[in-house]
C-alpha cells in the first residue's frame, strides 16, 4: 500500500549525508527519484546483506535510502526480513527513520511505542513488510517481547494481504529457539493454532518439519488439525518422519492421548453462583480496557479508581484474551481478585484454585470433568495455581486426583514443580515429586536459555528445596 513520510520522520536520525541533497531533505523539499537500475541494485544488496555494497551505493546516491521495491518495501525492511541487522544498523546510521511496522520488525520497542502512541490505530493496519505490526514483530523474532504489540492493541489473528498470520510468521524465523518462544507467546495469548495455511503449510506442518516437540504438542492441544495436508499432500506426521524427528513423529502418532485445552469455566459464573453476564464494553477503546487489565495485575488503587468511575470496566479484557480478574489471579494478588469479584467479575476454576476455594473448585469440576485441562491467561497451567496461591496442598491434591498430570501441565517445559521450587514451597514440591514431577526438566518460562526446578531453587536461595530436589532427582 502507498507509504508516506512526514517531515518529522525525514528529520529523525543523524544527517550523515549533509550537503545540498541532505539540506533539501531536512527542509522537506522534493527530490529527484533514484534511477530504477540503481534502486534495484541497492535493494538487492540490502536483501542479500551486502553491507559494503549498500554503503557504496548510498555514497553514490543518498536518495536510495528511501527506494522501494514493487511491493513497497524499503531497503531497511528487506535487510531485516533477511535477518541482516548490520545492514539495518547502517541504514539507521545514514538517517533512515523506520515507521511503526518497521520498528516492530527491528524490535526497536522505544521507537515502536513512540510511534504507536502518536498513531494508535495503525498497529493493526496492513504493511508491505508482510502484514500488521504483530506479524512484523513475529518476523523479527520478538520472543516474549511481543507483548509490546499487544499493549498497543495489537490483535494476534489479524492478517494482511499476504494472508500470513503472526504464528506462521514466527515459526519461519531461522533460529528455532526464537521461533518457538515467539510462537508460544502468541499461542498463549489468543493466537489461533489452526491458522489459515500459506504456501501450503499450517503452523503444525512447520513445527513438525523443524522438529519442535514443544510447539507440536502445544499446537495439538490448542486445536490444530493433525490430519491437514500441505501443498505436497503430506501431513505433519509424514513431515516429521521424513525429517527424522522421532519424538515429534511419536507425539503426532498418538495425538489422541494429548489432552485438548478446555475453557468452559472461564466466563461461566459470578462469584455468587449466578450465570455470568458481561456488559457491552464496545464504547471503551482497547487501550482503555487493556490498561485496566494491566493495572489489575499489581495496582489495587488504580484498579479501584477505574472501576468506581466506570463499573463496567470490572469486565475488561485485553487483546491477549486476559480478563482483569485473571491478571491479578495469576500473580496471586488476592486482594485485587476479591475486589473485582465483589464487583461482578467472572469466577473461573484457575481463580478459585489460587484463592484456595475447595468448594467452588469441586463444583466446577463436578459440573464438567474436562475442566481439569483448563488453562488460565497466558496459557498458565491449572496445576500452577496451588503454587501461585502460596503452596496449597489440598488444592494440588484435588487436581492431581482429578486427573492433572504434572509433566503434561507445562508450557515450554515449565511445570508446577518449577513454580514450587522458585517459591521455596518444600511440601508442595515433595507432593509433586511423589506424583511424577521431574526435578531436572528444563523449562523456558522464566529464562529463554532454560532452567530446571533445581536451578530455580538455588537461584532464589531455597536451600532446603534444592536439597530435596537433588535427593529425589
Amino acid at each position: 500500500m502507498p507509504h508516506e513520510m512526514s517531515r518529522r520522520d525525514l528529520m529523525v536520525g543523524p544527517l550523515t549525508w549533509m550537503g545540498a541533497w541532505g539540506g533539501a531533505v531536512a527542509l522537506g523539499l522534493a527530490l529527484p527519484r533514484p534511477a530504477a537500475a540503481s534502486s534495484a541494485r541497492f535493494l538487492r544488496a540490502a536483501a542479500d546483506g551486502d553491507r559494503d555494497a549498500v554503503r557504496y551505493l548510498l555514497e553514490s546516491d543518498p536518495g536510495l535510502l528511501y527506494a522501494r521495491d514493487a511491493r513497497g518495501r524499503t531497503a531497511f525492511a528487506l535487510a531485516l526480513l533477511g535477518h541482516h541487522r548490520a545492514v539495518g544498523e547502517l541504514l539507521r546510521e545514514r538517517g533512515y527513520p523506520p515507521d511503526l511496522h518497521e520498528s516492530a520488525l527491528a524490535l526497536d520497542w522505544e521507537r515502536f511505542e513512540t510511534l504507536g502512541g502518536e498513531s494508535p490505530g495503525k498497529v493493526n493496519a496492513d504493511h508491505p513488510v508482510g502484514g500488521p505490526a504483530m506479524v512484523a514483530a513475529a518476523l523479527g523474532g520478538a520472543g516474549v517481547s511481543i507483548w509490546r504489540v499487544y499493549a498497543l492493541g495489537g490483535r494476534p489473528n489479524e492478517v494482511g494481504a499476504s494472508g500470513r498470520s503472526a504464528v506462521l510468521a514466527a515459526l519461519r524465523h531461522p533460529d528455532l529457539g526464537t521461533a518457538e518462544l515467539t510462537a508460544a507467546s502468541l499461542l498463549s495469548n489468543g493466537a489461533e493454532a489452526a491458522a489459515t495455511p500459506v504456501e501450503g503449510e499450517t503452523p503444525l506442518h512447520i513445527a513438525a518439519r523443524r522438529g519442535s516437540a514443544d510447539l507440536v504438542e502445544m499446537l495439538v492441544r490448542k486445536g490444530a488439525r493433525v490430519e491437514a495436508r500441505d501443498g505436497e499432500g503430506l501431513t505433519a506426521l509424514e513431515l516429521a518422519s521424513r525429517g527424522g524427528h522421532a519424538t515429534v513423529a511419536d507425539l503426532l502418532a498418538r495425538h489422541a492421548t494429548i489432552p485438548r485445552d478446555h475453557s468452559t469455566s472461564r466466563r461461566a459464573y459470578h462469584a455468587d453462583g449466578s450465570r455470568y453476564r458481561a456488559p457491552d464494553l464496545s464504547y471503551h477503546s482497547v487501550l482503555v480496557t487493556g490498561g485496566v487489565v494491566g493495572a489489575a495485575h499489581n495496582d489495587l488503587e488504580a484498579t479501584r479508581r477505574s472501576v468506581e468511575r466506570y463499573p463496567e470496566l470490572t469486565h475488561s479484557v485485553a487483546t491477549t484474551t486476559e480478563g482483569a480478574v485473571e491478571g491479578c489471579a495469576h500473580l496471586g494478588r488476592r486482594e485485587i481478585v476479591d475486589f473485582l469479584l465483589e464487583h461482578g467479575a467472572p469466577y473461573s476454576l484457575p481463580t478459585a484454585i489460587m484463592r484456595g476455594d475447595v468448594a467452588w473448585a469441586r463444583r466446577l469440576l463436578a459440573e464438567d470433568p474436562l475442566r481439569i485441562h483448563e488453562r488460565g491467561p497466558h496459557d498458565f497451567a491449572l496445576l500452577w495455581y496451588p503454587a501461585i496461591g502460596g503452596g496449597l496442598l489440598d488444592l494440588a491434591e484435588l487436581l492431581l486426583d482429578a486427573g492433572c498430570e504434572v509433566e503434561r501441565q507445562h508450557v515450554l517445559g515449565t511445570t508446577a514443580l518449577h513454580f514450587a521450587a522458585m517459591r521455596g514451597q518444600a511440601e508442595l514440591a515433595e507432593l509433586l515429586l511423589d506424583r511424577g514431577a521431574d526435578a531436572h526438566r528444563v523449562g523456558r518460562k522464566f529464562d529463554p536459555a532454560g532452567q530446571t526446578p533445581i536451578d530455580l531453587a538455588v537461584a532464589r536461595g531455597h536451600d532446603a528445596v534444592a536439597e530435596l530436589l537433588g535427593s529425589r532427582g
